[in-house]
C-alpha cells in the first residue's frame, strides 16, 4: 500500500509541476509531521484531472498525458481493493463498498477500466518558505469513467468510487 501512495503522489506532482533542476542543490523531501519549516497552505484541495484524452486531435493533452501509465494505475487500485488493502467508498454517500460491489461495477456493461478518464484528487499542500519548495499529500482519489450517448459521443464522467489513501 505504501508503494501505491508514492505512485499517487508522483502522478499528482507530475501533473502540476514541470521537469526542472533544483535551484539550490539537493533538498530533503517535505514530510508532514517532520520538523521542517513547511507550512500547510491548503488542508483540503479538491480538483479533477483528465487522465484519458477524450479528443484524439488534441495533441497538447496527448503530450501532457504521455508519461502517465493510466491503465497501470487503475489496475493497481483495483488489485489493492481486491486484496482488501484499500477500501472503496461510494462517491456520493461516503459509504464503504464491498469487494462484491466492485465486482458488480466491473460486470456493469457501462463500466470498463479502460474508460477511466478522470481522477478527482483530495490533497493537502505544504510550502517550505526557507527552501521555496512545495509538496502535496494525496489523501483520496475518486475514479471517474466515461459515459457515452447513443451516438457514441462522450457525454461526461460517472464516479466509480473513492479510495482514501491516508
Amino acid at each position: 500500500m505504501r508503494s501505491l501512495n508514492y505512485i499517487m503522489l508522483f502522478i499528482a506532482a507530475a501533473a502540476v509541476f514541470s521537469c526542472g533542476e533544483e535551484k539550490r542543490g539537493q533538498k530533503e523531501a517535505l514530510t508532514p509531521g517532520k520538523q521542517t519549516d513547511a507550512s500547510i497552505v491548503a488542508d483540503s484541495v479538491i480538483y479533477d484531472v483528465v487522465v484519458k484524452n477524450p479528443n484524439i486531435d488534441d495533441h497538447w493533452t496527448e503530450e501532457c498525458l504521455k508519461p502517465l501509465d493510466r491503465l497501470g494505475l487503475v489496475d493497481m487500485v483495483f488489485e489493492a481493493i481486491y486484496r482488501e488493502e484499500l477500501i472503496p467508498y461510494d462517491y456520493l454517500s461516503n459509504r464503504p463498498l464491498s469487494v462484491g460491489d466492485i465486482e458488480d461495477l466491473e460486470n456493469d456493461p457501462e463500466f470498463s477500466r479502460k474508460n477511466v478518464g478522470k481522477i478527482q484528487f483530495t490533497e493537502e499542500w505544504y510550502f517550505d518558505q526557507v527552501n521555496l519548495r512545495m509538496e502535496k499529500r494525496v489523501n483520496s482519489m475518486s475514479l471517474g469513467y466515461e459515459v457515452f450517448d447513443m451516438s457514441g459521443n462522450l457525454r461526461g464522467y460517472k464516479p466509480a468510487f473513492m479510495v482514501k489513501l491516508n
